[in-house]
């Protein structure tokens, strides 16, 4: 797989997609350096077949497809229930919502062999995924009101390749606010609304 020493940086573009016979989809969209296109979707709409879960999908002709699925908050899918699939493999994920530290809470990632570490700046802010000798950066930016999202600047160091991209871009249409200590008290009734529905289920 190709991978790059020098650093990579790249705007991506949030979009709306509102076709007349197909279900509307949102998301980013932008080129990543030489890696090329990139486009992340996932549908805005509530679906009652779903039973309250969301999909939100990576594809780009260098990128390996990778999608993840959990539980819908906010609109979004979320780290709750999350299912991680990349190029048909499915990854580990692992976080502490209760954990009081921030790199307690952080999200790690294994996938075929590589150990990943997402973190989070805060609400609104830098989100970093990390393994060893590889990072890669989101920043938000500004917001477009036409597409009702930010812009997100990225930047990727060491020797990076289109799975390490493929994660740290398709987390950003991820509801990941838990791994913030703000946004995990916010989410505690929800996830306590979810253990009585899974109990129901």
């Amino acid at each position: 797989m190709e991978t790059s020493s020098a650093p990579v940086n790249f705007e991506l573009t949030p979009y709306k997609d509102t076709p007349k016979k197909k279900l509307p989809t949102t998301g980013l969209r932008g080129d990543v350096g030489h890696f090329g296109p990139v486009t992340v979707e996932r549908c805005p709409l509530y679906r009652p077949l779903e039973k309250g879960m969301d999909t939100v999908r990576l594809s780009g002709p260098a990128f390996p497809e990778t999608t993840l699925r959990g539980k819908r908050r906010s609109g979004q899918p979320s780290l709750f229930k999350a299912e991680l699939t990349v190029d048909g493999g499915r990854a580990e994920l692992t976080f502490n919502a209760r954990a009081l530290r921030k790199e307690d809470r952080a999200l790690h990632i294994a996938y075929e062999g590589r150990e990943y570490v997402y973190s989070t700046e805060g609400l609104g802010r830098a989100k970093v995924l990390e393994r060893e000798g590889v990072r890669v950066r989101m920043e938000p930016g500004q917001f477009d009101p036409s597409a009702g999202g930010a812009r997100r600047s990225g930047t990727a160091t060491g020797p990076v390749d289109a799975v390490d991209l493929a994660i740290a871009i398709l987390l950003e249409e991820v509801d990941t606010d838990v791994l913030t200590l703000t946004g995990a008290a916010l989410s505690s009734p929800f996830a306590l609304m979810q253990r009585f529905s899974d109990g129901a289920e």
